[in-house]
């Protein structure tokens, strides 16, 4: 089976990042976040996010990994976020994400660490951040997701800026492999959320690799 590497090119592809989401984000600390029961629109909601960071926010990169040998089926998918330059609190604050007053306790407190985590260490300085990164569970460990990672890692190197990302438990062995190191780790207490045991939400920064004097 060949993996190739595209960028999204229609909403179509938007729908199918969803559908991704939906089946890798089952577990931890990414499972409570979605209203339960969900809303009978919510995956228009959802597809429509997407849909205006697609063609309203230039900073964001949808890309996708396809199976040749499955008429093209994505089986990865990951959303970068690309600033070269610095930028004002005014302009980070559009970039950062917002809790909303009818939010259960899950969302809130996930968002609230993504945003003191980005404004801990990103603030408003230039990066590279992978924003999200799903892979099909049923094409996992097949280097898919690693591809997607890479391509964001090989242009923070050559602009010669750190890349962010927040980490799953599961994604973590991944990062560190591709040279991500840990800055940040905050533990989830699951039972807040009607569920069982403990997540770590983990942050993790990589510099860029020198460039070559050759």
């Amino acid at each position: 089976m060949v993996l190739e590497l595209h960028r999204m090119s229609s909403e179509a592809d938007l729908a199918e990042f969803h559908r991704l989401q939906t089946a890798a984000f089952t577990f931890g600390i990414p499972a409570c976040v979605a209203p339960s029961p969900l809303p009978a629109n919510w995956t228009e909601i959802s597809i429509g996010k997407h849909v205006k960071s697609f063609q309203g926010e230039p900073d964001c990169h949808f890309l996708k990994v396809i199976d040749t040998e499955l008429g093209g089926r994505i089986v990865a998918a990951a959303k970068w976020r690309i600033n070269h330059h610095e930028r004002t609190t005014e302009e980070i604050q559009k970039q950062l994400p917002k809790p909303k007053e009818d939010d259960h306790a899950a969302a809130k407190d996930f968002i609230n660490f993504l945003i003191d985590s980005r404004l801990e260490f990103m603030g408003t300085k230039p990066f590279y951040l992978l924003h999200i990164l799903v892979t099909d569970p049923e094409h996992s460990r097949r280097g898919a997701g690693a591809m997607l990672v890479k391509w964001g890692m090989d242009q923070a190197d050559k602009a010669q800026l750190p890349t962010y990302l927040e980490s799953s438990s599961q994604g973590k062995r991944l990062y560190e492999r591709l040279g991500f190191k840990v800055v940040k780790e905050t533990t989830f207490d699951l039972t807040k959320y009607g569920k069982e045991g403990t997540d770590i939400g983990t942050v993790m920064i990589k510099d860029p690799a020198p460039l070559s004097s050759a």
